[in-house]
């Protein structure tokens, strides 16, 4: 490897090199593995058309983007959020499993603790309709 003396890099250069050094990170980011997120359950039941958390974790960013499974019983608006910020929305029109994914946001640096939520929410209609955060995993 050549020697950098300071009259060698030019201010764009610099700028460069720290954009390819963010690409590589990022690519690495990619290939670390999955991580388990276990989700303590709040609410077992969604009514209204307001978001409704029904469960949620506490854990350290280790990785860039979260997904959840979500088991509902009938049609249901899925979200995941962090402190209180929207990072993936997902329908189900129907019962079944539906998943759930985003990236987090930047602010979160890595390393922090931070609450996620698994938030619910009739899209229409009257009475309550089960959810299930089954699982997630962090990568």
């Amino acid at each position: 490897m050549s020697r950098i003396n300071t009259g060698d890099l030019q201010q764009k250069d610099l700028v460069q090199w720290v954009m390819d050094l963010r690409a590589r990170v990022k690519a690495l980011e990619l290939k670390i593995g999955e991580r388990t997120v276990t989700f303590s359950p709040l609410a077992t039941q969604v009514s209204g058309t307001s978001f409704e958390t029904i469960a949620f974790s506490v854990f350290p960013r280790s990785g860039s983007s979260l997904a959840v499974d979500v088991t509902v019983g009938g049609p249901l608006e899925v979200q995941t959020a962090v402190d209180g910020v929207p990072i993936g929305t997902a329908s189900a029109t129907a019962a079944g499993t539906v998943s759930v994914s985003g990236f987090l946001p930047e602010s979160w640096n890595f390393g922090d603790r931070r609450r996620v939520e698994v938030r619910a929410r009739r899209p229409s209609g009257s009475g309550a309709v089960t959810a299930t955060a089954l699982g997630g995993w962090h990568r």
